[in-house]
């Protein structure tokens, strides 16, 4: 069987595309609302709940794992590593799914770049405006709305609309009027009309490819004339021992899956 670690649209379609070829696969993924999405799959099997090394480890064992396809979210970087580590220890075959990096305008004035969560606070201090949209899932909020030099800001974010998200946000101290609940990327006209509502000053959002909706959330602030913030995303690091795939070719991921197959059989 085939683990494609999942919670992206590009990790359910290969899944989805794995099974219809006649793969056996089970697809991995943290929240009720993920998993939702996958159960309508044919032929697919579906595990929800976190994972660590241990879990991991015992996932694999009970279902037989033959190869690991991480198809995760360019910044889910823990997870990541993790089934780097794992595929290594067990000798199993691991293929990184990289989604394709959107090519940003370098002559916009608007547009600023930020390295690193901390280059992006730096970022917003040094624009003029004080009402911040940040739309950057939730992980990463609390370094925004905790950090000291951001005190004076404001702040709106953009999440999924699951419990989840919902609970994080209500833990950080936001209010609904603060939370903007919907599933994205959305049109872009939609996004303009999200940061026209809520005054959006400044627009934080991270580079998840053209399958995150990078492209029309910066050209959506840009009409408007708002700076945007676009975190870059983080190297992706290697196993020091051990080298691994990537390809962004789904010609690649078949013979990838075809050679685990000849293989174990």
């Amino acid at each position: 069987m085939i683990l494609v670690l999942a919670g992206t649209r590009d990790a359910r379609e290969l899944a989805a595309l794995l099974a219809k070829r006649g793969y056996k696969v089970l697809a991995s993924v943290t929240t009720p609302y993920g998993a939702s999405l996958l159960y309508p799959i044919p032929d697919l099997s579906v595990y929800e709940g976190t994972l660590d090394t241990e879990r991991l480890l015992a996932l694999i064992k009970k279902h037989d794992i033959r190869g690991i396809l991480d198809a995760t979210h360019p910044f889910a970087t823990q997870i990541s590593q993790l089934a780097r580590e794992a595929s290594a220890r067990l000798g199993l075959p691991y293929l990184y799914w990289e989604r394709p990096q959107v090519s940003l305008p370098r002559d916009n004035p608007l547009i600023h770049l930020a390295n690193d969560w901390k280059e992006a606070v730096a970022k917003i201090i040094s624009l003029s405006g004080r009402r911040v949209f940040l739309a950057i899932g939730t992980k990463a909020l609390p370094f925004f709305l905790t950090h000291h030099l951001l005190q004076n800001h404001q702040f709106i974010v953009r999440v999924l609309p699951v419990i989840e998200s919902l609970q994080a946000c209500y833990q950080l101290g936001l209010y609904p009027d603060q939370i903007v609940a919907i599933r994205g990327p959305g049109s872009q006209k939609t996004n303009e009309a999200l940061l026209a509502e809520y005054e959006a000053e400044i627009f934080v959002t991270k580079e998840s490819g053209d399958a995150g909706g990078t492209k029309i959330k910066v050209a959506a602030a840009c009409n408007l004339g708002i700076p945007v913030v676009v975190v870059k995303r983080p190297p992706i690091i290697a196993n020091v021992k051990h080298d691994y795939a990537k390809t962004a070719d789904i010609a690649e991921v078949y013979s990838w899956a075809e050679k685990i197959y000849r293989f174990s059989t």
